[in-house]
């Protein structure tokens, strides 16, 4: 069971997410978003202005959206440097899906592209693909609602957070316990892993997670492992000085953050002994 230590400290770490050849991290303080490429060369960075705070940033294509404290819901061309603010309002996080629509929450309502959807999902993540929503209540209930039918599963006995919807309408799930969640669409649902911050791989069927350990104050060990749901897990890194965490994959790489420098990796997949 992962302590609460842990949890709290894995969720402050930098944020890390990755689409094709980008991946973009935040700062654990919020001060700045770097994106870079695979060879670990910073493309683009945005820099907090005093006071303000940077969080959530999210990156599809060459669009980096992130939450601003002083603007509200900001995109920013990572080739050109153009900034749009979407919404000076206060916004959920954004997430895009992969067709490139952007979706957010304002005052429970779910957005999309800057229109209501009229959805009421009083949740501060969403994550959407082909017309599938899932979210978490105040009473961490994992939620899937069809889009299309109206239709919306509660399931309760786990603490989830951060779900992930897959391409096909199942969603992926940690919990503050320490296991992961698979949910197929339609189906009933599997512990499929043990550990933190899962991330699907589509090339490979299966996902990537962090497994940690601590003493109680600070880490003391980090590593990524991999699963195909229902076969054994392999452990991808065994690394000593290198705490990874916060795995992200896209287009043929896996992006990993170590926690003692707070700086991102990449290797390939194909590179990897799984």
């Amino acid at each position: 069971m992962a302590s609460v230590f842990l949890l709290t400290h894995l969720i402050a770490l930098s944020a890390l997410v990755s689409f094709g050849g980008f991946s973009a991290y935040l700062t654990a303080g919020g001060e700045s978003i770097s994106v870079v490429d695979s060879s670990g060369e910073t493309v683009f960075s945005v820099d907090a202005l005093p006071g303000e705070r940077l969080s959530n940033p999210c990156v599809h294509d060459s669009k980096l959206l992130f939450l601003s404290s002083a603007s509200g819901l900001v995109q920013q061309d990572i080739l050109t440097g153009v900034s749009v603010i979407l919404r000076n309002e206060s916004t959920g996080a954004p997430w895009i899906s992969s067709n490139g629509d952007i979706w957010f929450t304002s005052d429970d309502i779910l957005f999309r592209n800057g229109l209501s959807t009229g959805f009421s999902i009083p949740a501060f993540h969403v994550s959407i693909e082909n017309g599938t929503a899932s979210f978490t209540d105040r009473n961490d209930y994992l939620h899937v609602l069809s889009m299309e039918s109206g239709e919306e599963r509660v399931i309760d006995g786990y603490r989830f957070y951060s779900p992930t919807v897959l391409a096909d309408g199942g969603v992926l799930s940690p919990t503050l316990t320490g296991e992961i969640i698979l949910v197929p669409s339609g189906g009933d649902l599997l512990v499929a892993g043990y550990g933190e911050q899962p991330c699907w791989s589509y090339e490979l069927e299966g996902f990537f997670y962090c497994v940690s350990e601590d003493d109680g104050h600070r880490l003391t060990g980090a590593d990524i492992w991999f699963v195909i749901p229902g076969c054994t897990p392999v452990r991808v890194t065994d690394t000593p000085d290198v705490y990874e965490t916060r795995p992200a994959c896209s287009s043929g790489s896996l992006w990993y953050i170590d926690s003692n420098s707070g700086i991102p990796g990449c290797v390939k997949i194909h590179d990897l002994s799984l």
